[in-house]
């Protein structure tokens, strides 16, 4: 993916020759197109006139690179999501975040002053309050992106493997589920 889309940039290329081949103007693009353009690529992308959109159109496309492209914008997710993580991610060389057993741990409550918040019985502290470490709906959150991610990529090892001709497809390197052996909890 990596290959694909941060060296052979081919989602730039394959849009380039949407243009060459008249099927697209540049700088036409409705507000959803342009929003979905900034996710899946991280940055806001500048438009240029036709003529040097032609130009670079005109560069050779590579097949491995085209296949590759094509399987990524068949994968099925609600809402495109799993489109948008493997090319942001594989652009910029990332996995996309996960909070591990870390986040899941329970710390006590501060008050602004950094004292303990306590539970308090006959003036004496009995307990204090305690607050989990991360919040737990980001946790699921961020985990079930990463979730995403990865059954993309094994979604697109599967459809991939043996149709390109200068790479052998291996599958995701990144455990499944990065969080589930980690022993971090004191």
């Amino acid at each position: 993916m990596e290959w694909a889309y941060r060296i052979e940039c081919i989602d730039r290329r394959a849009g380039l020759a949407q243009v060459a081949l008249g099927r697209a103007l540049p700088g036409r693009a409705s507000g959803t197109a342009i929003i979905a353009q900034m996710m899946a690529l991280g940055t806001r992308v500048d438009s240029c006139s036709m003529h040097i959109s032609a130009l670079g159109a005109a560069a050779h496309l590579v097949d491995d690179a085209l296949l590759v492209h094509d399987a990524v914008l068949a994968l099925d997710s609600p809402g495109g999501v799993a489109v948008v993580l493997v090319i942001m991610h594989a652009r910029s060389g990332t996995r996309p975040p996960w909070h591990g057993a870390e986040a899941e741990r329970l710390v006590a409550e501060v008050d602004a002053r950094g004292r303990l918040v306590t539970l308090r019985e006959h003036e004496r502290a009995i307990a204090c309050y305690v607050r989990p470490a991360v919040d737990p709906a980001i946790v699921e959150y961020t985990r079930a992106e990463y979730g995403v991610w990865w059954e993309a990529l094994a979604a697109l090892t599967d459809v991939l493997r043996g149709r390109l001709e200068g790479y052998e497809v291996c599958g995701p390197a990144a455990e499944r589920e990065p969080w589930a052996g980690d022993a971090s909890i004191a």
